[in-house]
């Protein structure tokens, strides 16, 4: 049902970003649950915005349908059924012509431990991309309403 994962932030100047890479690991496998032996790589780039100010960016790809899995359920743990029912109900919108389904995150509540979406861009972007056959964008929204058990 899913290809991969692949999720994005940043940590600006005026963050720390040691709590910002704990907020991403909200979305993480744990060391030890994740399908490959070895636990999954956050790959980091330091790079300078408009002003200067350096930026480190954090991403990391989940390939492993275990690993996959494993994020979803997280989601949907966290957004419970109201949450879901609203994500649902925007997939329309969320879903891309390449059959990519996406899904923003307040980077400050997932430090706190808590997933709530977003619309502001200083979030954790995640990116599914959505196994649909044939790959049309109506088919990736059937597939990722039944993936997330959200209602019709």
């Amino acid at each position: 049902m899913i290809h991969y994962i692949y999720l994005r932030t940043s940590a600006q100047a005026t963050e720390d970003p040691e709590k910002v890479r704990s907020a991403l690991k909200l979305l993480l496998p744990p060391p030890g649950r994740s399908a490959k032996k070895d636990s999954i790589t956050v790959h980091e780039t330091v790079t300078t915005g408009y002003h200067g100010n350096p930026i480190i960016v954090m991403e990391a790809e989940l390939k492993q349908n275990k690993d996959c899995q494993y994020v979803v359920d997280r989601i949907r743990e966290h957004l419970g059924p109201a949450g879901i029912s609203r994500l649902a109900a925007e997939l329309p919108q969320r879903v891309d012509d390449d059959c990519n389904l996406y899904i923003r995150f307040n980077k400050q509540e997932a430090y706190l431990g808590k997933l709530m979406t977003t619309a502001k861009s200083d979030s954790i972007l995640v990116r599914i991309k959505i196994k649909a056959y044939p790959a049309r964008p109506e088919n990736a929204i059937q597939v990722a309403r039944s993936l997330l058990g959200g209602g019709e």
